[in-house]
């Protein structure tokens, strides 16, 4: 590393140290804070997953917030204080990471401002960007998540964004569009701002996208990163990740995915991490811990999670959508022969069992809260209250008729529907419409020949009964025929 680059780096912490020797001796700090006392408090604090009945019980944690979730079925396994306000430090910057992929290419060139530079406090963690320099967007993601440079998360910002408050404006209303209550934004980069807050639970479906990204991923399982001088950028430097679950690290963990290392004197130790085995994908988020059980704790509930959950597909186990129970589920263009379901269950789905329960042990409900457009709802799966997994439900576009073997590609034009009072479709079965009309047609025409049999004959027997009145009135008012007349 060149001289500049060492004096920038070192002169900080010479200046502290000279400036807290001339301190007067009568000057005294305040007492320190017992962290380790308040870790163990923290031990105490309740685990909501604890109290699902049969649910496996999880490990105590020292964190303030955790979370455990597998990422394909978004189920939680984990929960402790999940939606409580805590303050994220650099695991903010896995948003910032997940919009710069989302809005650049790897190869775009990032010039840093002054403010993106200046804007950083002197003992802030960064790489030792000066104004001027550029380096490509991937040297910048490398920079943010190996080093969790603050500086290069700034000028990631302004790249993106046109400035830093226009790029939080977009970090704000990415959280509004996940339905997110518990997060505020007010940089890039993660540094205390009373202002910037998150949740365990947040922070974990916040991850969900960050983790989709194979390149991200890649990167935040990457503990060293050597940059090189070049034309734009002059300095040669090395970068260390302080993460101890990388490999080669203390902590390493076999099966990590990635991971993002935070910490600020507010906010304590963060961690959010990822991990992959056996089909399952776990996120975990631990929030204000104490070096080094955010390492320890990460990796006691990933084992959790492994040991205690599989991953099952509801294929072959679910047939509450089959043809024979559910009948106005149905369609055909031949109403005389054998139709298919209309609505079909993406069989490709999964659910998370604990291991000593079994997919009938599971609670299905539809709910029509859906985010694929291609869906008119999903089947929500539970266990004892717990959500275990979805299953969208969606419109089957394969149709049989009588007089061909080959299914034929039908659209939702071609399917018969009325809404409901929530402007939901309900469809239906041409055929079980037209059986019901022609069943209602003869019951009423039953009913109306019935009815004119009565009417008929009872007009009839009034007929008669007048004309013997008559009759009688004729023979007694004519002696002659008294006689003849029988009463």
């Amino acid at each position: 590393m060149k001289f500049k680059n060492i004096c920038k780096r070192i002169l900080p912490v010479a200046l502290a140290a000279v400036m807290a020797l001339a301190l007067p001796v009568n000057v005294k700090a305040d007492d320190p804070v017992d962290y380790d006392a308040l870790a163990e408090a923290r031990k105490a604090l309740p685990i909501q997953s604890n109290a699902i009945t049969d649910w496996p019980q999880g490990p105590e944690v020292s964190a303030q917030g955790a979370i455990l979730i597998e990422a394909k079925t978004g189920a939680i396994l984990y929960a402790k204080n999940i939606d409580e306000r805590l303050y994220p430090a650099s695991t903010t910057k896995i948003l910032t990471c997940t919009l710069a992929m989302e809005n650049c290419d790897l190869d775009e060139m990032i010039t840093f401002s002054k403010e993106a530079i200046n804007s950083v406090p002197w003992d802030g963690s960064k790489v030792g960007m000066d104004p001027g320099n550029s380096i490509t967007m991937e040297q910048a993601l490398e920079a943010i998540l190996v080093g969790s440079a603050n500086e290069v998360s700034n000028g990631v910002a302004e790249h993106v964004a046109g400035s830093m408050d226009e790029f939080v404006n977009m970090m704000n209303k990415r959280v509004e569009e996940l339905g997110l209550e518990n997060t505020h934004f007010a940089n890039a980069n993660g540094l205390y701002d009373d202002n910037h807050y998150t949740s365990a639970y947040d922070l974990a479906i916040i991850a969900k996208d960050f983790f989709s990204y194979e390149i991200l991923c890649k990167l935040a399982r990457t503990p060293k990163i050597d940059f090189t001088a070049t034309a734009t950028q002059p300095d040669e430097f090395t970068i260390n990740s302080k993460n101890l679950l990388l490999p080669g690290k203390k902590y390493e963990y076999e099966y990590l995915v990635g991971s993002k290392t935070g910490y600020t004197d507010k906010a304590r130790q963060t961690l959010v991490s990822c991990a992959k085995k056996d089909g399952m994908e776990l996120i975990c988020v631990v929030l204000m811990e104490e070096s080094p059980t955010q390492f320890t704790d990460t990796r006691a509930l990933f084992e959790y999670g492994f040991n205690n959950f599989t991953l099952e597909s509801i294929k072959g186990k679910e047939f509450s959508f089959d043809s024979n129970k559910s009948g106005f589920f149905k369609t055909g263009t031949d109403i005389f022969g054998d139709s298919v379901d209309i609505l079909m269950l993406n069989d490709n789905a999964k659910v998370v069992l604990p291991t000593n329960a079994t997919f009938d042990d599971l609670k299905m409900n539809v709910v029509y809260d859906t985010d694929n457009v291609n869906a008119v709802a999903k089947a929500e799966y539970s266990y004892n209250g717990n959500v275990v997994g979805y299953a969208d439900i969606m419109l089957n576009t394969q149709k049989t008729t009588l007089f061909e073997d080959s299914p034929q590609t039908i659209t939702e034009e071609d399917v018969p529907y009325v809404s409901n009072k929530d402007g939901k479709s309900v469809f239906v079965n041409i055929k079980y419409i037209l059986i019901s009309l022609v069943v209602f047609v003869l019951v009423v025409s039953l009913a109306i020949i019935i009815y004119r049999k009565i009417v008929i004959a009872k007009r009839e027997r009034k007929k008669k009964i007048r004309n013997k009145s008559k009759e009688r009135d004729r023979v007694y008012r004519d002696p002659s025929k008294r006689n003849n007349f029988k009463l």
